[in-house]
């Protein structure tokens, strides 16, 4: 493929290996995308270690190998993959190869359409010039699905406030026991399949640490609300991902108090920024991350294109 611009380049398209290396490179691209702006761009540390590491123990090697492809310069400088992951395709593009997204458009229709002659993806309202790449294409907006909030860890916020009795602790405090964690997580979410093998794949990501997995106690001594952040120091933020209290437990201000104590926690650490993604669809989800006064909120849509029509 050839792509003119300022120097002519020759840009390859090739099959992923999941090997270390690799997945590095990918995370350098889309990480180090948030270099020069904090807009949403390309996955942050969260949802890539998330990914890579949590499944790592519980999906085969060509779950990853069928569900990323990538694209190279002649130099074999990585330019940007695409990720298939649920149901949407998620490109990761360096800013100046933006002119490569429709190549990989096209290679993703024609590879990953599958029996439902369809392709999904990811655009955030800002990103004008891949909206309008999507439409020439034949893409059709399907509406808002995520919203992402951005908060300036720098202003003064309301100190968490829990009810009586309630404590927070590091899982670092806990010790090495994931039963109840387990336990909690999967009430927290309406499961039953997080296992050892899920946390033992997670927690081995680089930027997991026991220190920032904050747990709320109750009077009882029983873990009931969870809050997980990820810390990435080169551009001193911050993302919360997961968050969630046992549905017994619920109503009793555990959420908001686990994201304020988390914030505090960040800053002292020395973040700047924290980020927090969340479905556009969950009004009560929405409320509470919005009444903690983010400085920049981003929103998602999903573009959908019925390949065989």
């Amino acid at each position: 493929m050839y792509f003119p611009g300022r120097q002519a380049l020759m840009i390859q398209d090739y099959p992923y290996t999941h090997s270390a290396a690799e997945f590095a490179e990918i995370f350098d691209l889309a990480v180090g995308s948030y270099a020069h702006s904090r807009q949403p761009w390309n996955w942050r540390v969260a949802m890539l270690e998330n990914w890579s590491y949590a499944s790592r123990y519980l999906e085969p090697l060509e779950y990853f190998t069928s569900h990323v492809h990538l694209w190279r310069e002649e130099s074999g400088q990585l330019a940007g993959c695409l990720i298939h992951y649920y149901h949407l395709i998620f490109p990761q593009v360096s800013r100046q190869h933006r002119s490569l997204e429709d190549a990989m458009f096209v290679w993703a229709e024609q590879n990953w359409a599958g029996e439902s002659k369809q392709i999904a993806t990811f655009v955030f309202e800002h990103d004008l010039e891949r909206q309008e790449l999507l439409a020439r294409r034949g893409y059709a907006d399907r509406g808002r699905v995520e919203v992402v909030r951005l908060y300036d860890l720098g202003h003064d916020r309301t100190l968490p406030s829990l009810p009586a009795g309630f404590r927070f602790a590091a899982r670092a405090e806990l010790g090495e026991a994931v039963e109840e964690y387990l336990a909690l997580e999967n009430a927290i979410w309406g499961r039953t399949s997080l296992d050892e093998a899920w946390f033992r794949g997670k927690s081995s990501a680089p930027h997991y640490s026991l220190d920032w997995d904050l747990a709320v106690l109750s009077p009882e001594g029983r873990q009931v609300g969870a809050c997980l952040a990820w810390l990435d120091w080169q551009h001193h933020l911050g993302e919360i991902d997961p968050l969630g209290v046992h549905p017994d437990y619920r109503r009793l201000g555990l959420a908001r108090a686990l994201c304020l104590e988390s914030f505090g926690r960040m800053r002292q650490a020395g973040m700047q920024v924290a980020c927090i993604a969340s479905e556009a669809a969950d009004p009560l989800v929405d409320h509470l991350y919005a009444s903690l006064e983010p400085d920049e909120t981003y929103y998602a849509h999903e573009w959908v294109k019925n390949v065989g029509e």
